[in-house]
C-alpha cells in the first residue's frame, strides 16, 4: 500500500499511470466523487492486489469466502463498490487479497445518528469494531430517554460491529448542559438509578456498552466526574457491558475552558475501559470545517494506543465519525468512501 500526496498539476490519471494501477481503483478506493478536482496535498490511498476473482454464474459472497479461505467482512472491505452488500452480476471483478501484509490491528469507533444514511452506514460498517449510537438522555429520577435505535442496533449486529449507547447531558434545547451534569454528579441515589436504567435498557436493545460524552462540566465537578465513570465502569462489567468516556481534545493539562477543565486524562482513562479523544472539535487539533478530516486519539489504561480521523456529514440524514483503538486490519481500515472518508492509522 502507498500513501500518495497529490502534487500541483496531478491527476488521477497521472497518478494511476505513475503507479501502474487503474485509475478507477484509485477513485473507487478514495471515494473521489469528483475526480477530476484533486487538491496538492492531499492524501490517497493507492493498493496493490494481490488475487483477484471474476464473479461467475451462481456464485454468492459466502461461496466465494469460503473457496479462498477468507470471510465475507474482509471481501466487503477490499471491494468497497459493494456497498456493504452481497449483490453479485456475473463477469463483476473482486479483490480477493493485497500484497501488502498486515502490519497490525486496532479497533475502529465510528458515531452514528440513527437516522444516517443507510447505504453510508451499510458500506462503512465492514471496517468498524464498534458503533456509538447518539445518543440518550436522562432524568434526575434515572429514567433515560429513549430512541429509536433497534434497526441501527441489529444492523451493526449484522456485520459482527458491537453497538454502544452514547450517554449525553444534552437538554431539550439541544444543548450539553453544565447543571445536570454537575446534580448528577452529586447525587448518588441519582446515579443508582441511572445506572440501573441503563444496564436494564442496554442488555434489552442488545448494546455492548456504553459511551460517556458528557461536555461543558463545571471545573469543581472534575473529581466527581472520574469517580462516577470508574462506579460505572464496575458496575456495568459484571453484567458483560464496557465503558468508553468521549474526551474533550486539550493540549495541556491546565488548558481553561469550560469544555476542557473537567476532564482530567489521567483519571479518566484510569476509569474507563477506553477513552476517545474528540479532536474533530478543536483547532489546535486540525479540525478546520465540518466536512474536513479530524484526528483522534484513544487511550487505555492512560496509555496512547492509536490515532484515527473523521467526521463525516452523511447525506440523508445522520452524522458519521470515528476513532480507533486495537482489532481492525490496519490497511484495510485506510481507505476512502463515497459521501465520506474513512481514515486510521495505529501507533503504540
Amino acid at each position: 500500500m502507498t500513501i500518495y500526496v497529490v502534487q500541483p498539476g496531478d491527476s488521477v490519471y497521472s497518478i494511476a499511470r505513475g503507479h501502474r494501477v487503474p485509475p478507477e481503483r484509485i477513485i473507487m478506493q478514495n471515494g473521489l466523487s469528483n475526480p477530476a478536482k484533486l487538491t496538492p496535498g492531499q492524501a490517497l490511498v493507492i493498493q496493490y492486489p494481490k488475487q483477484l476473482y471474476t464473479v461467475q454464474r451462481g456464485d454468492t459472497l459466502g461461496d466465494i469466502a469460503v473457496r479462498f479461505n477468507t470471510t465475507v467482512n474482509t471481501l466487503w472491505q477490499n471491494n468497497p463498490q459493494l456497498n456493504g452488500n452481497d449483490r453479485l452480476y456475473p463477469g463483476q471483478g473482486l479483490i480477493i487479497s493485497y500484497i501488502q501484509d498486515k502490519i497490525g490491528k486496532l479497533a475502529v469507533n465510528g458515531y452514528a445518528y440513527p437516522n444516517i444514511n443507510r447505504q453510508v452506514l451499510r458500506k462503512t460498517l465492514p471496517y468498524l469494531t464498534y458503533l456509538s449510537v447518539f445518543s440518550y438522555g436522562f432524568q434526575p429520577d434515572g429514567q433515560l430517554l429513549t430512541q429509536n435505535d433497534r434497526e441501527i442496533i441489529a444492523t451493526a449486529r449484522e456485520f459482527g460491529v458491537k453497538p454502544m449507547m452514547v450517554l449525553t447531558t444534552i437538554n431539550p434545547q439541544g444543548q450539553f448542559s453544565s447543571q445536570q451534569a454537575h446534580e448528577l454528579l452529586h447525587n448518588p441515589e441519582e446515579q443508582r438509578l441511572l445506572t440501573e436504567s441503563l444496564r436494564r435498557e442496554m442488555i434489552s436493545r442488545g448494546y455492548a456498552g456504553l459511551d460517556v460524552d458528557f461536555e461543558y462540566i463545571p471545573q469543581g465537578d472534575a473529581g466527581a466526574y472520574s469517580e462516577f465513570i470508574a462506579r460505572l465502569t464496575n458496575d456495568l462489567a459484571p453484567s458483560g457491558l464496557s465503558v468508553m468516556t468521549a474526551l474533550a481534545p486539550k493540549t495541556s493539562a491546565n488548558q481553561p475552558g469550560l469544555l476542557y477543565e473537567a476532564h482530567d486524562y489521567g483519571a479518566l482513562g484510569r476509569a474507563s475501559r477506553d477513552v476517545l479523544l474528540m479532536t474533530y472539535e478543536s483547532i489546535p487539533w486540525g479540525y478546520i470545517h465540518p466536512s474536513a478530516c479530524g484526528s483522534a486519539i484513544g487511550m487505555r489504561g492512560n496509555r496512547v494506543k492509536m490515532i484515527s480521523a473523521d467526521c463525516l456529514r452523511c447525506p440523508g440524514g445522520g452524522v458519521f465519525s470515528y476513532s480507533a483503538r486495537s482489532s481492525t486490519d490496519c490497511s484495510s481500515a485506510c481507505r476512502c468512501a463515497a459521501e465520506g472518508a474513512l481514515h486510521a492509522s495505529a501507533a503504540g
